[in-house]
C-alpha cells in the first residue's frame, strides 16, 4: 500500500520489520549515491527514560551536491534539510515507512525555479522506496 496520507507525506507499508526495512532502505540509497548522515531509534530513547515506544526509527539521508544549492535559494530549507525516511512498527508487525516530499518542503520555505529537479527527486526516492521493499 501506497500513498499520500497527508499534503507532502508519502507512505508506503513494509512487510518487513523496522532493522530489516531500515536496512533495505539503507542499502538502497547508498547504492544511488546518497549519504546516511544518521538513524534515530526513538524506541532505545524512549527505553532509557522508561518509557515504551513501538520499534520507531528516522533515517536521515542526503547528498550535499544537491541540497547545498536548494539552501542557498531557500536558507530556512536547511531545518528540514537532508530528508529523511520515518520507519514504524504498526500493529501487525509490519512496518510503515513515511518520507517528507520534497515538493512540500519546497513548497513550505518558498523554494522557487526548481520545480524540475525537486519533482525528479521525490520521484527517485518514492521509486526507491517501493523497489527496494518489494
Amino acid at each position: 500500500m501506497s500513498d499520500l496520507v497527508i499534503h507532502g507525506l508519502f507512505r508506503h507499508l513494509s512487510f518487513h520489520n523496522v532493522d530489516e526495512t531500515r536496512r533495505h532502505l539503507t542499502e538502497a540509497l547508498s547504492a544511488e549515491g546518497f549519504r546516511i548522515f544518521a538513524i534515530f531509534d526513538h524506541a532505545a530513547a524512549a527505553q532509557e527514560v522508561g518509557l515504551e515506544l513501538p520499534p520507531t526509527q528516522v533515517l536521515v539521508f542526503g547528498n550535499p551536491k544537491g541540497g547545498t544549492p536548494l539552501m542557498l535559494m531557500a536558507p530556512t530549507l536547511a531545518i528540514d534539510l537532508p530528508s529523511r525516511i520515518l520507519i514504524r512498527q504498526e500493529a501487525h508487525g509490519r512496518s510503515e515507512v513515511y518520507f517528507n516530499t520534497l515538493a512540500a518542503l519546497a513548497q513550505r520555505h518558498h523554494l522557487q525555479g526548481k520545480n524540475q529537479e525537486v519533482m525528479a527527486f521525490d520521484k527517485k526516492i518514492i521509486s526507491l522506496i517501493r523497489s527496494s521493499l518489494a
